[in-house]
């Protein structure tokens, strides 16, 4: 005679055993559930810590292209000599390496730091000592004082779609 060791074999009645299994079945149910939800929620976390990331990489960038824009802005229609450019190269420095370092605004940035160098590139010449100054002279200086101007809104222009590029960056991410 064969024993078995089932509780149902040996006469006892199923609604325990019903209750038992479908208690464990909803153990199951919902531990498979909650690991759904913590998953999604890490995933949630990896991206919320990645985008602050990128937040973090395009702060000193926008720090550096509104620093500009001011510096641009307070030297609009306004002919720059030697003195007035002294504070720039520092920006132009800072930017140089952000964009060594800051990989999503990169041609942005090259952009910006190659507009620079063509703004400083338009310094006029220091001023002349004399009172009196040659009709073809000045009008080189006016010439050079058009062209800074120009290379000047070129490169406000490079500004903005920077802090754009950036400010678009920092919502999507």
């Amino acid at each position: 005679m064969m024993l078995s060791s089932t509780p149902l074999a040996s006469g006892a009645a199923p609604g325990p055993v019903i209750v038992g299994l479908l208690s464990g079945l909803a153990g199951i149910v919902l531990a498979t559930l909650t690991l759904r939800h913590h998953r999604q929620v890490w995933a949630w976390t990896r991206r919320l810590r990645a985008s602050d990331d990128v937040g973090k990489d395009l702060e000193d960038p926008a720090t550096y292209l509104k620093e500009l824009a001011e510096h641009l802005s307070e030297r609009a229609q306004k002919p720059c000599r030697e003195a007035e450019f002294a504070p720039l190269h520092r920006l132009r420095h800072l930017l140089d390496d952000a964009a060594a370092d800051a990989e999503p605004i990169r041609p942005e940035l090259r952009s910006v730091v190659e507009r620079f160098d063509q703004y400083l590139a338009t310094m006029l010449p220091p001023a002349p000592i004399a009172t009196r100054v040659a009709a073809t002279e000045h009008a080189t200086q006016l010439a050079t004082a058009m062209r800074q101007e120009q290379s000047r809104v070129k490169l406000k222009e490079a500004v903005s779609a920077a802090l754009q590029r950036i400010r678009v960056l920092s919502r999507t991410s």
